[in-house]
């Protein structure tokens, strides 16, 4: 009887040895054919944003088609696999940025972060070259090194810079040596290297790029950057959009300066639109030579919900008192600005004929942010 017994039980377990292996393989095979899903999502997005990545020379450089609006095709311009678009001409972001982006709904947002914002136009190389129309300036070349000397100098961490030509690029390349990240430069070709934005690679890492056409002189589109970056204490993230409009100085251009800031409100708004209930959305900063002062102050900060990091009130509308044709517009809701500066006179007088604007900011609130 015994040795009947003992079959039935080593029959029954190798029963449930079988059943146990049958069922394990199972959940493994499912578990690969997720993991194999996941994987072949993940190619399939980083082939498509390779394909979408253009390179330029001094060719025209491809823009943006969507009239001012954050999103459409790829504008030819975007850095490595972060501009990738989502349907319908909206902004997405690439799969790596989407998986890092925290939520701060749950009460644990980022530290605020603390920074210096500048826009300034450098006066171009072109008007104090030998034949130029601004006499008794320096070069361009001895300007950019005056330039990088006020910025450093005065702390700043990112900078739209105007009227930045070639040669003052290849200056600031050349003194900051790598510590300092610039876009487009001449990313997408002679043209945009006029209107670009630099920043301290100590205090920030680039994470989007791309341009924008803004119509300049007699309509002409012409390229410029707007860029997600990343503060590298807090991963808190914010846009920065500079541009340049046109001044009446070959023919009224007043048209083409409206058709401007329509289009750079669009942007800003796009930009700064909260993907969540529970977000502020991304802070975002407009700044730049508006050629403008009331006409572009009123509009920017009732129509982009912004404010200018020197005061002065949307609703009514009221200058602030130290104002020029330079702006720097911020987000309303998660940004602070504190102690603007418009400094003139000096060694600014002797690198441009424009002055050079700063501000501190501080960000806070339950902003997307990146660990």
């Amino acid at each position: 009887m015994l040795p009947v017994l003992g079959i039935i039980a080593l029959v029954a377990a190798l029963l449930a040895v079988g059943r146990f292996a049958m069922a394990n393989n199972q959940t493994t095979a499912q578990d690969n054919a997720i993991a194999d899903a996941a994987a072949a999502s993940l190619l399939e997005d980083e082939s498509a944003d390779a394909e979408s990545e253009d390179t330029a020379d001094d060719k025209p450089a491809k823009t943006d088609k969507r009239d001012g609006k954050g999103g459409g095709k790829n504008d030819g311009s975007n850095t490595g696999k972060n501009g990738s678009k989502g349907p319908k001409g909206e902004r997405r972001p690439s799969v790596d940025l989407r998986n890092r982006v925290q939520v701060a709904a749950d009460g644990l947002a980022a530290d605020p972060a603390a920074f210096r914002v500048a826009s300034f136009n450098v006066l171009g190389y072109s008007h104090t070259k030998p034949g130029g129309n601004k006499r008794g300036y320096a070069g361009g070349n001895t300007r950019m090194g005056w330039a990088v000397q006020l910025i450093r100098g005065n702390n700043i961490s990112v900078v739209g810079l105007q009227e930045y030509e070639q040669p003052q690029h290849a200056t600031f390349m050349n003194i900051t040596g790598g510590s300092w990240g610039v876009y487009p430069g001449l990313q997408v070709g002679k043209k945009g290297v006029r209107n670009s934005i630099a920043w301290n690679n100590g205090v920030w890492e680039l994470v989007e790029a791309h341009t924008i056409p803004i119509p300049y002189f007699h309509g002409n589109l012409v390229p410029m950057p707007y860029v997600l970056l990343k503060h590298k204490e807090t991963g808190r993230l914010s846009w920065f959009i500079n541009i340049h409009n046109p001044a009446s100085t070959r023919g009224p251009a007043q048209h083409w300066r409206d058709v401007a800031t329509a289009k750079e409100i669009a942007l800003m708004n796009d930009l700064q639109a909260p993907t969540s209930a529970n977000q502020i959305g991304v802070p975002t900063f407009l700044m730049g030579d508006f050629n403008e002062k009331s006409e572009a102050f009123c509009r920017v900060t009732a129509g982009a919900n912004a404010q200018a990091a020197n005061g002065g009130t949307s609703s009514p509308c009221r200058l602030p008192s130290n104002h020029g044709i330079d702006w720097i517009f911020g987000s309303t809701p998660g940004v602070a600005f504190s102690g603007y500066v418009r400094m003139d006179g000096g060694l600014v007088n002797r690198v441009s004929d424009h002055p050079l604007i700063f501000s501190d900011v501080t960000l806070t609130g339950e902003a997307p942010y990146v660990e």
